[in-house]
């Protein structure tokens, strides 16, 4: 982890930080239904992740379909129960991505988005992400084989385990505003919830922060 000073000599408080996301912000990861679908389609065992979501509702896998590359049952009558790793939306439950997924190599990056290019641009810049801590080693190696160097404000990663990724966010960039003195600050993040999580904490802890946030469109 990289260890933040105060750096009243740069003039800082001018200059602007920039946070950058990691996963469909800087770069292209596999989503975890684009693994999971190949597996409803071909005889083949399903992996741990899918077979448990399945078993964990009681469903049978025939069952399922898919449709805009998203895994859902059709559920009028609601006899399955909305638990971990699904989501009701009116008559159907959709299989949601499983937070264990973020620790498998099929979750790496293939390739990276356009934002690369002003990430590579601008010094006064660091990267949020709710990848887990213990990938660090990992994620460190996407970015060096990507040819994107550590960022100067520090990668930082959310403690492994169940977490609000968009409070955490928001916590981790009012940390880092306290800790170097910047007074303007753009997030750029592509998951709305994770933009309004850490906008409100960053606006009840630090309001008169000049706090921009910019959804990357995927």
């Amino acid at each position: 982890m990289v260890k933040i000073d105060r750096f009243s000599e740069f003039d800082i408080e001018q200059q602007t930080l920039y946070v950058f996301d990691f996963d469909d912000t800087l770069v292209v990861s596999p989503r975890y239904e684009d693994i999971a679908i190949k597996f409803l389609t071909e005889s083949l065992t399903v992996k741990d992740l899918l077979y448990r979501a399945i078993k964990r509702i009681g469903v049978d896998k025939s069952k399922l379909k898919v449709q805009d590359k998203r895994i859902f049952v059709e559920d009028p009558q609601r006899i399955y129960t909305e638990e971990k790793g699904w989501v009701r939306k009116v008559n159907r439950l959709y299989m949601v991505q499983p937070d264990e997924f973020s620790y498998l190599d099929e979750s790496l990056p293939n390739k990276t988005r356009e934002l690369v290019n002003l990430y590579k641009s601008v010094e006064e810049k660091c990267i949020v992400t709710a990848r887990p801590e213990s990938m660090r080693d990992k994620i460190e190696n996407v970015l060096n084989q990507f040819g994107l160097e550590i960022p100067k404000w520090g990668l930082h990663m959310a403690p492994d385990g169940k977490i609000n990724a968009g409070k955490w966010k928001g916590e981790k960039i009012v940390d880092l505003v306290e800790k170097t003195g910047f007074q303007n600050v753009i997030f750029y993040d592509d998951n709305s919830k994770y933009i309004r999580g850490a906008k409100k904490v960053v606006q009840e802890k630090i309001p008169n922060l000049n706090f921009k946030c910019v959804k990357v469109i995927k």
